[in-house]
Formats: C-alpha cells, sequence, structure tokens
C-alpha cells in the first residue's frame, strides 16, 4: 500500500507543495529516493531509516519514496518527517488517513528528533501561500512568531 504526504519544498525564497509517495513492499532492506532529490535529500533515507529503526519499528523491506513533482530538483532536508511518515504510513505501521491539507517540515535526527533546518520561514509563509491548513514543523526560536491566514502551525518535537 503506498501512502501520500505533503511537504514543502523551496527553491531559494520561492515555495511549491511536493508529495511524497512512499512504498514498502517485501524484498532486500533497502531505501530509494527519486524525483530529482540532491545530496541532502539522498542521505534522508539514512536518516529516517535509523529514526524508524531506533524508535522500535522494525522495516526490513524494500522502500520507495517519490518527491513529486519530478520535474523540480529537491534540494534540503525539509522533507524528513514527511518521507518517515510516508514509510511508517506504507509499512502498516499509522492508522488513519494523512490529510491532504496538511503539511510536514524539519529534519529528522536518528533518534527520531524532529528539528529545525534553514528555510522555516520561508516553508511557513510559501504554506500558507499554497493553501496548506495545517503545518507540523519543529519549534526554532530562531523562527519569528508568524501568523499566517488559515494555517494552524503544529510544533512538534518527535516524528
Amino acid at each position: 500500500m503506498s501512502a501520500k504526504v505533503t511537504c514543502i519544498g523551496l527553491k531559494g525564497l520561492d515555495g511549491y507543495r511536493v508529495q511524497v509517495e512512499a512504498e514498502v513492499t517485501e524484498g532486500v532492506e533497502s531505501m530509494v529516493v527519486v524525483g530529482l532529490p540532491d545530496a541532502s535529500v539522498k542521505e534522508s533515507k539514512e536518516r529516517v531509516s535509523a529514526a524508524v529503526r531506533n524508535l522500535g519499528f522494525s522495516l526490513v523491506d524494500q522502500k520507495v519514496v517519490n518527491l513529486s513533482p519530478g520535474e523540480q530538483k529537491k534540494n534540503g532536508p525539509l522533507f524528513d518527517p514527511a518521507i518517515a511518515l510516508g514509510v511508517l504510513k506504507s509499512g502498516g505501521f499509522l492508522k488513519g488517513e494523512i490529510p491532504e491539507n496538511t503539511a510536514y517540515i524539519g529534519a529528522v535526527s536518528l533518534d527520531g528528533s524532529v528539528i529545525p533546518v534553514e528555510g522555516m520561514t520561508a516553508a511557513v509563509l510559501a504554506a500558507g501561500r499554497l493553501g496548506i491548513e495545517r503545518l507540523f514543523l519543529p519549534f526554532d526560536p530562531d523562527v519569528p512568531d508568524i501568523s499566517v491566514r488559515g494555517l494552524e502551525l503544529v510544533y512538534i518535537s518527535h516524528i
């Protein structure tokens, strides 16, 4: 079963919606990330895999993660929480639906903590412009308290 999770990508200060599609299938343990990821996004697979293991989930199957739109180069670790949730959902560890109008941003550390990264303010502003209704993100004291009409900010510390 594939899972879809929304996050925000950045091109400079402009943001765009990224659909993370994760598929977990039987096979040799691996994770492949496609959809024009740069080196930092490719490293997400190692961070997310370690975090999932360290949180006690046994995912020893083949994982494929697609970052859409495919023609837009993806950079930075903003996608980590969405990748982790997609893999956990596709692996059968999360029940219920992940709403389309909800997005997740930040970086995931090896223990599953969600930590701030560069571009958080731009991603929050972009989420509002893109019609995202709820944004899950790590608290960052360096990001000003932003109020975006129609956007609920939910601060998280772990996936």
